[in-house]
């Protein structure tokens, strides 16, 4: 069942192709600004796609849909920390339509206990402002258990947590299989066990990738002394501490509460985006572009922008993040003072230093730079709205398909789909068609071809052909478009279709929707662009045919040698892939795709002059 009754889902649909294909977090609003759904998306566009362009899983999924009124997003490293941030959000809003944890357990992290005279590793799940050690958070409680097991068997600590005030008679199992120290028994001195604590410490600070080389070695002499189930074993904890080497952006041990700010200029548009960071956890993300802003100095950015954002904020950030992508070297000390003068409380402004702000500063610049990017796409947009008005179009063409073929007096006849997404053409959508009709002359029969198998695959669903388009433009006039509608009819399709029809120079002159011709010079902006479109899909298209005019010659050429037909060109371009590494290869080389006879006459005929007596392998 499709969702229809949310007014706005044509303006979610067209939001949504400007979404980046990146990892990241995303945030369903109402009405009343109100996150009623968070979700995490390894690709955020696609992730939306299914929500607003097709059909949702299940019935709670549309009503949700049915309630969004617009949406957000939050660009991540990964997908590991979408995840984690997706968990934080959740629990900050508790929105409607996420199942909430009624235990409200968060990601697990390793403590080191040093309130006691023999520290020990354990699992928690909440860190505290004390005298211990925490890392993480990790994303498995099984990684972390095998992680803590690992270290305190690597560097001999105890794993009971019991009280160590008195020595005991006896020490455990574990000493004696050579996994623990044995401070139960004081075997080892206070000095000597502090050691081994740090060395567990260096290689958690390090993320475990210290003691990844120490490991191997292990393994390494295991499998010389053919002790398989040892190296086995080494093998498994080398795994098992490059998953916990993998270090997440969005959460720190630390409970810091800040704002990280950057500033991204390029050219005359600039944008900011916040993070909000409290108890060292992402809260959430905006983001602000300027246009216009090339004779506004870095100084007057910053220094306004801060003032004026701060100043409808509701809750106050005692510590401000700053950064810029220019020379401009920020007046720290002299922004703090003037934001604590004009909010009466001290505000502290500085530049990230430690790792985690670090990785905060880059995750802003990112989604700043995205900013942009949607910005200068909403530009675009806005010419796509004007070609929307000027054919009379339902929505604007965010994603155009553009047809032509191309042939020499019938020969090597091709197709080509050249793809604009947002109003910009996209390499990795072209698709090219070797006409198969016999009549390779007859460009209606071509045309009809080329469209009826590129819009079959849309209906099967085939991996590059599996987008539909806005708006479809074929080179030609109405006999073009009238075989661009018979094969939408076909497959029950109902996209619109123009012809671009050229003057007697071969440049594009109007378009027509089969019946009558559109006047689109007119409207300057949309001719220009619609002529753009019409240039690349024809020099595409004149490309390939080339490109197989070429190939064809060729091949006819290696078919004039004895011996050589089909079976084997086939055989030769399975292991030369090129005629050039043919042409170069000697006759031994040639003898590994074919046989012995015909490898000598394919090398006689590219070096003729070399004697028939001497064989290739001979040459120096």
């Amino acid at each position: 069942m499709l969702v229809t009754g949310n007014p706005k889902l044509q303006e979610h649909r067209e939001k949504l192709k400007l979404v980046p294909k990146k990892p990241g977090v995303y945030l369903m609003k109402n009405e009343a600004d109100r996150v009623i759904y968070v979700g995490k998306a390894k690709s955020l566009q696609n992730r939306l796609s299914q929500y607003f362009g097709g059909s949702p899983k299940d019935l709670k999924t549309m009503q949700m849909v049915l309630h969004v009124d617009h949406f957000d997003y939050i660009i991540t490293d990964s997908e590991k920390d979408a995840l984690l941030l997706e968990n934080n959000l959740i629990k900050k809003y508790k929105p409607k339509y996420n199942i909430l944890l009624k235990d409200d357990k968060t990601y697990p992290f390793i403590k080191i206990e040093k309130k006691t005279d023999f520290p020990y590793l354990s699992l928690v799940r909440k860190t505290e402002k004390d005298a211990n050690k925490y890392y993480g958070p990790y994303l498995n409680a099984q990684v972390v258990n095998g992680a803590i097991d690992l270290l305190s068997k690597e560097y001999k600590l105890r794993t009971c947590h019991g009280d160590l005030s008195k020595p005991k008679k006896r020490p455990c199992l574990n000493y004696d299989m050579g996994y623990c120290s044995a401070p139960c028994t004081r075997k080892v001195s206070s000095q000597d066990y502090d050691k081994q604590v740090k060395e567990a410490i260096h290689a958690l600070d390090s993320g475990l990738k210290s003691l990844i080389p120490v490991l191997t070695e292990k393994m390494e002499q295991c499998a010389i002394k053919l002790d398989f189930e040892g190296a086995a074993k080494l093998r498994d904890s080398i795994r098992l501490a490059e998953k916990l080497s993998e270090k997440h952006q969005v959460v720190t041990v630390k409970k810091v509460t800040l704002d990280i700010l950057y500033c991204y200029r390029d050219g005359d548009i600039s944008a900011i985006s916040v993070l909000t960071v409290k108890n060292g956890i992402i809260h959430g993300k905006k983001s602000y572009t300027f246009s216009d802003s090339r004779d506004v100095s870095d100084e007057d950015m910053v220094s306004s922008f801060l003032k004026q954002y701060y100043l409808v904020k509701e809750e106050l950030t005692k510590r401000i993040v700053v950064s810029i992508n220019t020379d401009y070297q920020i007046p720290y000390e002299e922004l703090s003072n003037q934001m604590s003068e004009s909010f009466e409380q001290k505000i502290a402004i500085s530049s990230g230093r430690g790792k985690f702000t670090k990785n905060l500063i880059e995750m802003a610049k990112v989604n700043a730079i995205e900013a942009i990017k949607l910005r200068l796409e909403t530009k675009i947009d806005d010419q796509l709205f004007r070609l929307k008005e000027c054919l009379g179009l339902e929505q604007a063409p965010m994603r155009i398909e553009s047809f032509d073929n191309s042939n020499t007096a019938g020969a090597n006849p091709v197709g080509v789909m050249t793809v604009f997404e947002n109003g910009l053409l996209s390499q990795k959508e072209k698709r090219t068609f070797s006409i198969k009709n016999p009549n390779g002359s007859d460009d209606y029969a071509a045309m009809y071809e080329m469209l009826d198998r590129r819009f079959f695959h849309l209906i099967q669903g085939d991996k590059g052909f599996d987008c539909a388009p806005d708006l479809i433009l074929v080179d030609g006039g109405k006999g073009q478009v009238k075989m661009a509608k018979q094969v939408l009819l076909k497959y029950e399709l109902t996209i619109p279709v123009f012809g671009m029809v050229k003057d007697d120079k071969h440049r594009f002159r109007d378009l027509t929707d089969g019946y009558r011709m559109l006047d689109v010079k007119s409207n300057r902006n949309a001719f220009v662009f619609v002529a753009k479109i019409n240039e690349e899909t024809h020099k595409n298209a004149i490309s390939y045919h080339k490109k197989k005019t070429t190939l064809t010659a060729t091949q006819s050429e290696l078919l004039s040698i004895p011996g050589v037909g089909m079976a084997t060109l086939k055989k030769l371009y399975g292991h030369f892939k090129t005629v050039k590494q043919m042409k170069e290869a000697t006759e031994e080389q040639l003898k590994k795709a074919v046989s012995q006879s015909v490898a000598h006459q394919i090398y006689r005929y590219f070096h003729p002059e070399v004697p028939s007596h001497f064989s290739s392998e001979n040459q120096q």
